[in-house]
């Protein structure tokens, strides 16, 4: 088990300061394999102790066991053998589309059926193309989606949405600036939000009313660049449209 679903699995004990010190190492991962607790502890202005209890409630006996997982990790990660592109593509599909077939789209679907309007607001390039595809999918259901391009539009949006609205927010680690931004004016006027993001432990999904998670996966690429793919977030859109296209069909019975 990794550090990441370690600390996904140990979710529902962790507190927003215990999220800041993750936050942090998941950011730093090789710095963090050799500085000190209390070097972590300054950088996330918390105590050493905050710290020492963020690696107890993972399961590990201290701070020393934490950094020696992450040496492990980037060691691997270092050896890993190559592989063919064909086969990593295929256990790509395989592992995500195990990964998102858990998640339940029920409650997305019922948001997603009696809002008003939709709204969807991507924060890079390639989420942009997420939100594009969420927009061409679920026309075929009868269902417009408004994709945000710009600052200027998402602030007179803002200035006129009402709880009846649905926002649907696209980030990979659900961390940058201008997304938090949102979802904050959002989550303060009670605005139904659906985020897609990569980690469980992220500011955007604590501020969503429900969430789509995937885990991007590395494809080799070259020796000095790792390469993760996208194709996750795609195919999780195309298996939510599925269902919500069941759920359409079920409520016309």
């Amino acid at each position: 088990m990794t550090l990441e679903e370690l600390v996904n699995s140990k979710l529902d004990k962790l507190n927003p300061t215990d999220l800041i010190v993750w936050r942090y190492i998941y950011a730093h991962k090789k710095e963090c394999c050799y500085i000190s607790i209390y070097d972590i502890a300054d950088n996330c202005n918390v105590s050493r102790t905050t710290v020492l209890r963020f690696a107890k409630k993972l399961g590990l006996d201290g701070f020393s066991d934490l950094k020696m997982m992450l040496k492990m990790e980037i060691s691997q990660a270092r050896e890993k053998p190559s592989m063919d592109i064909a086969e990593a593509t295929v256990n790509l599909c395989k592992n995500v589309g195990e990964e998102i077939a858990k998640q339940d789209f029920t409650r997305l679907n019922k948001l997603l059926h009696n809002a008003k309007r939709i709204f969807v607001y991507a924060s890079g390039h390639v989420q942009k193309n997420v939100a594009s595809e969420i927009s061409r999918l679920v026309v075929n259901c009868n269902v417009l989606v408004y994709e945000i391009k710009g600052p200027d539009e998402i602030g007179i949006i803002l200035k006129n949405i009402t709880e009846n609205d649905l926002f649907i927010i696209i980030s990979l680690s659900g961390e940058s600036k201008k997304v938090v931004d949102v979802a904050q004016k959002l989550y303060l006027q009670k605005i139904p939000i659906i985020s897609l993001t990569k980690l469980k432990s992220n500011t955007l999904a604590t501020l969503s009313t429900e969430n789509i998670y995937v885990t991007p996966i590395d494809l080799p690429a070259t020796v000095d660049f790792e390469y993760k793919s996208m194709l996750g977030f795609f195919l999780a859109v195309e298996m939510w449209f599925v269902s919500y296209s069941q759920y359409c069909a079920e409520q016309i019975e």
